[in-house]
């Protein structure tokens, strides 16, 4: 009787022996994958955040040098003026600098990001080619005497841009965005012998492809103004009276597309 108790006892010893180790080994496996799947959680993170930086953060500032063509029309022009009133761009550059400030840290699935645009320096200059009044082959704008004072027809702007921006990153460092901002401006004209100048609103949207430093856009950018003219006196009765500088006042609508490479950087 007493091995046989022996015998038991010995078995069940053996039994809860294999049990431990095999709750032990259970135990230790389970830990170690732990440990691996927060090695690979933190190295994930790393890599996101390389990413992140090489795609978001050190792609955020642009500088874009851009080629417009544009159109300058006066509003409710004088119907003598006809068709002549409408001024059509010979050259136009542009030039653009600023920086995307995402509204958040991680791409939306993984790819998207909202941003706000915001340009410190936007300047544009445009050269036209003035109307002629079809009987005498001499500019309209300053007069009929083709004596007169000419500086040409140029348009300059310096301004700032703001609006908001949807950038999308499906694969690699390839990007893809849209845009819309807003433009306010110093506003500089010159049309023969008349100088126009004034705070004027212009507005831009439009979109762009990049890879990594190049990128590739075009744009449309329209806007007006209320312009202060200012000219010399036509007649020597108004010089000799002391008006030598004559002023008035216009409204003057601008629109036209711009494509341009950016840099990203």
């Amino acid at each position: 009787m007493k091995k046989h108790l022996l015998l038991i006892s010995f078995a069940l010893l053996v039994a809860g022996g294999v049990s431990a180790q095999e709750n032990t080994s259970s135990q230790s496996v389970d830990s170690l994958q732990r440990v691996v799947a927060d090695l690979n959680e933190q190295m994930q993170s790393v890599k996101d955040a390389e990413r992140n930086e090489a795609v978001w953060k050190n792609r955020a500032k642009y500088f874009n040098i851009g080629f417009s063509s544009q159109k300058l029309s006066p509003v409710d022009a004088p119907a003598a003026y006809g068709d002549a009133a409408e001024l059509k761009s010979d050259l136009g550059v542009a030039l653009v600098w600023g920086r995307t400030y995402y509204l958040h840290k991680k791409p939306l699935a993984r790819m998207i990001k909202f941003g706000i645009d915001f340009s410190w320096m936007d300047i544009n200059y445009a050269k036209y080619s003035l109307p002629e009044y079809a009987e005498g082959g001499t500019s309209g704008w300053a007069g009929e005497s083709g004596d007169e004072l000419s500086l040409g027809a140029h348009q300059l702007e310096y301004g700032m841009q703001v609006g908001p921006s949807v950038t999308i990153n499906p694969v690699d460092h390839l990007k893809a965005g849209v845009y819309f901002r807003y433009v306010p401006s110093a506003s500089l004209m010159v049309l023969e012998d008349e100088v126009n100048a004034n705070f004027a609103s212009f507005f831009t949207a439009g979109g762009a492809v990049s890879y990594k430093l190049i990128s590739i856009g075009v744009e449309g950018r329209w806007g007006r103004a209320n312009y202060k003219n200012f000219a010399l006196a036509d007649e020597l009765e108004n010089a000799m009276d002391g008006d030598v500088i004559q002023t008035s006042k216009s409204k003057w609508k601008t629109g036209g597309v711009r494509v341009y490479v950016s840099f990203r950087f």
